[in-house]
């Protein structure tokens, strides 16, 4: 039985890279796939996690896709090469995982080509259509190709079950991005003197597309390194819009304001363990930070993940808001202790395919 991973973003990889490893270590078959749709420190995070399975770039030296209009230009081109690759196959299991362009090609492809869709971190929904935007569309999508849905939590499980009964739901009894942390050791430091600090991380539609949204958050941003050091982790899509909104010399030449480039997955956890809160608007951040009890303020209306959600991490997003919650130090409230992994979501995954694999050689 062929395993195929594909796999864009680094929040995938960082997710999927824990299931590729307990593969290998039971010694199933893998197929790795990039479709470059991230390709900024895929491959660091590959070293990380010490991923034997070379991978396979469907677009060699492709760069990465920073707007809209390029991403729109990419999709097409890595759906076409995805069924020219998928249609060599017969019956083979397809790992797609999350809500992004790549998880739909990679998806629908499979579909098409008589593969099976295992769905990893399935069944989230914010039960908004248009939020967040486009990734609620894409889940809804990839539901009704899933064969298998692997899902983080009971209430995922049961989302699955209830709407989707002809396919097959697997509580994996939390998110595979816990094993990440075990996997690579991460821990907060115990640093005697630090700085009060901040760490920033924004990327979604709704915050970086807006000229007046992202200009009212830059204002924000200049008010609070009045008190607090920031660190600012710059998605590539970020970066230029606040080139494009001539927001970032503003930033740049604030010397309480630190532009960083993005960077591993264990200097960002440690840099973000040392500030007093993050502030972000990803997913995968709120799923890490919860696990760790940090403070963590999501910059979105709404979110589809419960981790966190009313003990570590808090929902705000009107700006004057966030800023007079951290001016007045009421994040103090949000710091819990660390969790404790009493279940390994990959090793749960790995020993379902195993075990089907084994029963398909009988």
């Amino acid at each position: 039985m062929s395993n195929i991973f594909i796999v864009g973003t680094r929040a995938q990889l960082i997710k999927v890279a824990p299931v590729i490893y307990f593969f290998e270590k039971e010694q199933l078959p893998v197929t790795f796939i990039l479709t470059g749709q991230h390709r900024d420190t895929m491959q660091d995070l590959i070293d990380e996690f010490q991923i034997q399975t070379h991978p396979i770039h469907l677009i060699p030296n492709n760069k990465e896709h920073s707007n809209i209009l390029a991403l729109l230009s990419w999709l097409p081109k890595i759906f076409k090469l995805l069924i020219n690759f998928l249609g060599k196959y017969k019956n083979a299991n397809v790992f797609v995982h999350g809500d992004t362009l790549t998880t739909l090609a990679s998806a629908v492809s499979a579909k098409l080509t008589n593969n099976k869709v295992i769905h990893l971190e399935s069944g989230l929904t914010s039960k908004q259509l248009l939020s967040p935007f486009p990734e609620e569309m894409i889940r809804r999508i990839v539901f009704r190709t899933t064969n298998i849905a692997c899902c983080p939590t009971r209430k995922d499980f049961d989302h699955i079950q209830k709407h989707y009964p002809k396919t097959t739901a697997l509580n994996t009894f939390g998110n595979t991005i816990v094993d990440s942390i075990n996997l690579l050791n991460i821990n907060k430091s115990n640093t005697s003197e630090s700085q009060e600090s901040i760490v920033v991380s924004i990327h979604r539609f709704q915050n970086i597309y807006n000229k007046e949204r992202l200009s009212e958050i830059s204002k924000m941003l200049n008010t609070l390194s009045e008190k607090y050091i920031l660190n600012f982790v710059l998605h590539p899509a970020t970066e230029k819009k606040l080139k494009k909104f001539k927001l970032f010399n503003d930033l740049d030449h604030n010397k309480r304001i630190n532009l960083l480039p993005r960077m591993t997955y264990q200097n960002f956890l440690t840099l973000a363990l040392d500030s007093d809160v993050v502030i972000t608007d990803g997913g995968s951040n709120q799923e890490e930070l919860a696990f760790f009890g940090h403070p963590t303020i999501i910059l979105r209306d709404h979110t589809e993940r419960q981790d966190g959600i009313g003990s570590n991490a808090i929902l705000i997003n009107e700006i004057p808001n966030l800023t007079n919650y951290i001016i007045n130090h009421k994040f103090i409230e949000l710091k819990h202790s660390r969790s404790i992994l009493h279940n390994s979501p990959s090793q749960l995954i790995t020993n379902y395919f195993k075990t089907a694999n084994t029963y398909d050689k009988s």
